[in-house]
């Protein structure tokens, strides 16, 4: 093992996720719906995120956010790939491939508005953590936010066993082997011991379906996850107790309103509700909810906004509806259960949101419309946007300054897609976040901007495209063998594309 790896899996490069949480306009967001003061997002803003893996939401936030972006990520080819998209999206980003301990001792790092860590506290070492606590120490300016997700106890304690016997088999019988022999090598392994049907499962019954759960993953993602020498699981008291040493102290989730509260008893929120500790009752909650990962804010130096100035800022935000309105289903699932949403005041307010096109509109003006209370109108977007079916959209001065890195990068995004179908998301600039458009539809997408106007002719050339990369086409999860079936599936996508997708992508300012 190299030593510069400390310990982290980098036998392979890490996936292309997107995540919205690490946008300072979500994070803000989330920060006011729930009462609470966060920066204000200008030119002269400053944003970081550490560990960015491949580098797609620091790139993609770097783009459609106005500001200066910094971010580090210790193995080189995450770097590189980083600095690749910054490059084509002529953002104002500076990507290195320092150690959190190199990073924190940098001489040349601004104060920073946000600062942003996805699902890298648990994989690494109670020193790096330090180091990353030191960031945010030395560079948050006060009033700063910043982002932590984590795997959390009691919610991730099923699995635990099960990752120390990945790790045991694969740090003893690996070899040489590449990161998808030795993943299915260490799942055959524990498979073979669940067949020898050890005492244990019968005082661990969650053990064999948490098992088939994670053999349904990515290779990559699970030596990722659970090949990593460090792996330490933390209840979320012991998180914020960490923080408080760089002057962070806990906000909210970042979420604009917590889902599992739907699912929970009159009993439980009753019994939740008499903890005046904000602290004891947000770990006891996870207990309530089972929770396996948090998505955290931290702000340095809180400040509670009068309700009427929350309520102000809330209203007079612009949101986007992501999906058509007859797509948007009343039940709706979550990673708690099942959420039922009260169809005659849900329906009409999705069909506000859809009307021209989807054109981005404020809250006040459907309220005084339909004599909704601003109270239920406020409970509505905040569900909608939980369950990722609108987002709120930044500043019409902000669009303005990020429009043009957006579409360099999207257009650089796109030209990849010919090639092969790791990423899968594009850069808003009315949301300052990403937006899933998939392979396909990001080849339609650069057809279209060069003129190609017709689903005819937007499959005939996706198709030459495809068929030159030696690629085949899924329809079903099926490869479609027959030209003939090829070419009337792709032709059925481009009219979906044009007449579905394509409105929606204007009025996220992608198309």
């Amino acid at each position: 093992m190299n030593s510069w790896n400390e310990g982290y899996f980098t036998d392979s490069t890490y996936t292309y996720g997107y995540y919205r949480e690490l946008s300072p306009n979500f994070m803000r967001w989330c920060l006011l719906v729930n009462g609470i003061a966060a920066p204000e997002i200008t030119a002269e803003s400053c944003h970081c995120e550490l560990g960015f893996g491949q580098g797609l939401s620091a790139n993609i936030h770097a783009a459609a956010t106005p500001g200066k972006f910094f971010g580090t990520d210790f193995n080189p080819a995450h770097a590189a790939q980083a600095k690749e998209m910054a490059t084509a999206s002529g953002a104002d980003a500076h990507f290195f491939e320092d150690s959190f301990d190199e990073f924190a001792k940098r001489d040349d790092l601004p104060q920073f508005d946000s600062i942003g860590f996805h699902g890298v506290w648990t994989w690494i070492s109670a020193e790096n953590r330090r180091h990353m606590l030191e960031v945010a120490r030395q560079h948050l300016k006060s009033g700063g936010m910043v982002y932590n997700s984590y795997n959390c106890l009691p919610g991730w304690a099923p699995a635990a066993p099960l990752r120390e016997l990945l790790t045991l088999y694969d740090k003893n019988f690996h070899g040489n082997g590449n990161t998808k022999e030795r993943v299915q090598a260490a799942i055959k392994f524990i498979q073979e011991m669940i067949d020898a049907e050890p005492a244990y499962l019968q005082i661990a019954p969650s053990f064999k379906p948490v098992f088939e759960n994670i053999k349904k993953n990515n290779p990559d993602y699970i030596a990722h996850e659970y090949l990593n020498l460090d792996w330490d699981l933390m209840y979320f008291s012991d998180v914020a107790e960490l923080s408080q040493e760089a002057k962070l102290d806990f906000a909210t989730q970042a979420v604009p309103i917590d889902g599992a509260a739907f699912h929970l008893s009159q009993k439980a929120q009753d019994f939740l509700n008499k903890i005046s500790n904000p602290i004891v009752r947000e770990q006891l909650a996870d207990y309530f909810t089972r929770r396996q990962f948090r998505k955290d804010l931290y702000v340095r130096g809180i400040r509670r906004l009068p309700p009427p100035e929350v309520i102000d800022k809330i209203l007079s935000t612009r949101y986007v509806l992501l999906i058509p309105a007859a797509e948007v289903s009343m039940n709706v699932n979550t990673e708690q259960g099942n959420l039922k949403l009260a169809e005659a005041a849900y329906r009409p307010f999705v069909e506000y949101l859809a009307e021209d096109n989807h054109r981005p509109k404020d809250l006040l003006e459907y309220a005084e419309r339909n004599n909704v209370s601003t109270r239920n109108v406020i409970e509505m977007v905040r569900v909608l946007t939980f369950v990722d079916r609108v987002m709120p959209c930044q500043s019409k001065a902000a669009v303005n300054l990020v429009k043009k890195n957006c579409d360099r990068l999207n257009a650089h995004l796109c030209e990849r897609a010919k090639f092969n179908e790791s990423i899968s998301f594009l850069a808003s600039p009315l949301t300052g976040c990403g937006f899933n458009v998939n392979r396909v539809a990001q080849l339609f997408l650069a057809q279209y901007k060069g003129g190609v106007k017709t689903a005819d002719r937007l499959a005939d050339e996706a198709l030459k495209i495809l068929t030159q990369g030696g690629q085949q086409i899924l329809f079903n999860g099926k490869p479609l063998e027959n030209p003939e079936d090829n070419i009337k599936h792709l032709r059925t996508l481009a009219e979906r594309f044009l007449t579905r997708d394509l409105p929606i992508y204007k009025a996220l300012l992608i198309a």
